[in-house]
């Protein structure tokens, strides 16, 4: 017999195990959903295929050869893995359950991701999470991550991404820096100040300010993946940054950074929850991504409509 895997045997198999269990192909093909005449076949071809007669038949009685009980014994097997495989895949669809691996930004305690994060196992139990902190682009694909958290579009179409909220983007540099390089009246000035750039925000060496306009920047000394990183430089007056506003909210109030050109810019930057397509029917991304939903919008699940809205990606 052939060692390579046959789909058409394995059923046969499972068309063999049945009619043994049920004591008739009637009984078998009923359970199977299959034609009387279907599940004759599928035996005649079983037995075509190992050179064995399995069955011995009456028009009354079905009865096992010495060569069918050995084969019955291990078919047996195969229909109860298939058994326990749809019973799993069944309970991955109904009830979160399992490890739950996520990728979520350094600064995701300030998403307020880490205080919902304990409310969320609480409530469901068999969840078992995996964080990762990262501000670099998931491997979603590859099944390294189930979901990430990510400031700014989906990047890749074959990504399902929901939006959280946005938030308010705005130009911010030190006092020390402008106090040495001058301050920029106008969008084209940022040309000759020094730039740090974030390249997770934005393409690099240009910022969008608003819908309608996109500005090319001078590039500074650093350009980093890190919001946290790209912060520290500002601060410690390194050149103009461009971030998102609730990160450096604290910042702003006590006078170490100063919001510059606030007339211009109006560009929000969306939090999305992303992970593949179709990953939204598993029990436990859909309930993540619902509970998040509720808790960064401060509105319960009961009041939402059903299903999810889903953002395109790039």
């Amino acid at each position: 017999m052939d060692d390579k895997l046959d789909i058409g045997n394995a059923i046969a198999m499972m068309s063999f195990a049945a009619v043994v269990s049920s004591g008739s192909f009637s009984a078998a093909a009923k359970t199977l959903g299959y034609s009387k005449a279907a599940v004759s076949r599928q035996i005649s071809r079983l037995e075509s295929t190992i050179g064995l007669k399995l069955l011995d038949r009456t028009t009354r009685t079905v009865t096992l050869t010495p060569a069918g009980r050995e084969m019955y014994a291990r078919c047996a097997r195969i229909v109860d893995e298939v058994s326990e495989a749809n019973q799993v895949i069944s309970g991955m669809l109904s009830r979160p359950r399992g490890d739950l691996k996520v990728n979520a930004p350094v600064v995701a305690s300030l998403f307020n991701v880490t205080q919902i994060v304990p409310l969320f196992l609480r409530k469901y139990p068999d969840v078992r999470l995996i964080m990762n902190l990262s501000d670099t682009k998931a491997d979603l694909l590859k099944g390294k991550f189930d979901i990430a958290f990510w400031v700014g579009d989906a990047y890749d179409s074959d990504l399902d991404a929901v939006k959280l909220r946005d938030y308010g983007m705005c130009l911010v540099a030190s006092a020390r820096y402008l106090d040495k390089h001058g301050r920029p009246s106008s969008a084209a000035d940022l040309k000759e100040h020094l730039c740090i750039l974030e390249t997770h925000l934005s393409r690099l060496g240009e910022w969008r300010l608003s819908p309608d306009e996109i500005v090319s920047v001078n590039r500074g000394a650093l350009a980093s993946n890190s919001v946290r990183m790209t912060r520290e430089a500002t601060l410690a007056g390194m050149g103009i940054a461009y971030l998102p506003r609730f990160l450096i909210e604290d910042d702003i109030v006590t006078g170490e950074l100063e919001v510059l050109l606030p007339d211009i810019v109006s560009e929000r930057m969306p939090l999305h929850l992303i992970f593949p397509k179709g990953n939204y029917q598993l029990a436990k991304v859909r309930a993540f991504v619902d509970f998040f939903l509720a808790e960064i919008e401060n509105g319960p699940i009961s009041q939402r409509k059903s299903g999810i809205p889903l953002a395109s990606a790039v």
